[in-house]
């Protein structure tokens, strides 16, 4: 994608610039080249089976301290410090 500002009539270069930054900084370019510049690996399958297994055990670990009356920010907090130690029931 082209991003073109002409100068117009009575405008000074740093207006000009202003002008041309903006654009392109509307246009989405960066972004593009800040994600093409790192290349991402695509997740093998143990990769996905162990994220879902340790979102599955927050979940679970999550609803039963809810049911005990806790706090959803606490539970989260103490489920992720505790991790390794939720077993999964399921």
């Amino acid at each position: 994608m082209k991003v073109k500002a002409k100068k117009i009539k009575g405008e000074s270069n740093i207006q000009l610039l202003k002008r041309f930054t903006n654009r392109y900084q509307k246009s989405g370019i960066p972004l593009e080249v800040k994600k093409r510049m790192f290349k991402t690996r695509k997740w093998n399958e143990r990769r996905k089976y162990e994220f879902r297994l340790y979102r599955l055990k927050i979940k679970s670990f999550i609803e039963k301290k809810l049911k005990e009356g806790w706090n959803l920010e606490k539970a989260l907090d103490m489920a992720k410090r505790y991790i390794k130690e939720i077993k999964y029931e399921g």
